[in-house]
């Protein structure tokens, strides 16, 4: 029996004693004995305070527990920032930082019996063709990668819960850690593209310089879920998640005559 069916069970089983004595309670005041009524009803009452007694403590016990992974977690994040574990471009936990506070998210999910997941995020603009070349076009592209990058760094933390942990690896791909099975990989891309598009817009209606954001943008995601009773540890859980994405590139890249990877981005008038 797992952890969460004995949990469901307990507060019918917290409800047995009390039940049990007052039967026994009924029983015997049939038998008009006021003496062994009254050592029933004490006896009675006696396990109903205990029973009480048991479950606040064990209320109690909860409530420290869920404190203790909040400030494990809270203290993790302190970490990461006092280290050298950001990435410059975005301000986001680079891969060092992501998996330093991931560690802490694993085991307070496993004392809690709860799932952790991992998506593993991958932006790509659209070719520019043309251009000016030498030195100059080097830095133009290297500032339209640092501009697309931070408006996909602004557009994934707006996807995803306050309680995940969001960063960014020197490849140029996102990672997302937390707590519980997380967003279904096309809905974080979904939300991703409509972030994108939505800076794209404002990026237009301002009249500004044209930038990485106004191009068009393919998103995919890979995401995994480590499940309570699997034995995997953060480093197994990121393996998995990029598996998935590289699997999903590979299907939206080999199939995309039948519409299947298309993205709203892909196909959106300029």
């Amino acid at each position: 029996m797992t952890g969460r069916a004995r949990a469901s069970r307990r507060p019918s089983l917290l409800l047995v004693a009390p039940l049990g004595g007052s039967a026994i309670l009924v029983a015997v005041a049939a038998l008009n004995s006021s003496v062994v009524v009254e050592t029933l009803v004490l006896v009675v009452l006696g396990v109903v305070v205990a029973v009480l007694a048991s479950a606040l403590h064990a209320a109690r016990r909860s409530r420290l527990a869920a404190q203790q992974c909040a400030a494990d977690l809270a203290a993790a994040l302190e970490s990461a920032r006092d280290a050298t574990v950001l990435d410059e471009d975005t301000g986001l936990l680079n891969r060092q930082g992501v998996l330093l506070v991931a560690r802490h998210v694993l085991e307070s999910a496993r004392r809690s019996g709860g799932a952790v997941h991992c998506c593993v995020v991958e932006v790509t603009p659209a070719v520019v063709l043309g251009g000016p070349g030498g030195a100059q076009g080097v830095a133009e592209r290297v500032e339209r990668t640092a501009a697309l990058r931070a408006a996909a760094a602004a557009a994934l933390r707006n996807a995803t819960r306050s309680s995940d942990v969001v960063g960014a690896d020197e490849t140029g791909r996102f990672l997302v850690v937390g707590p519980g099975t997380g967003l279904h990989a096309q809905e974080l891309e979904r939300r991703m593209r409509a972030g994108l598009a939505e800076q794209r817009h404002a990026e237009r209606a301002a009249g500004g310089l044209v930038t990485a954001i106004a191009e068009r943008q393919t998103v995919d995601v890979g995401a995994a879920v480590l499940a309570p009773w699997d034995e995997g540890d953060v480093d197994d859980l990121l393996a998995r998640a990029e598996k998935a994405l590289q699997q999903r590139r590979a299907l939206r890249t080999s199939a995309p005559q039948a519409g299947w990877g298309r993205r709203r981005a892909d196909i959106e008038p300029h």
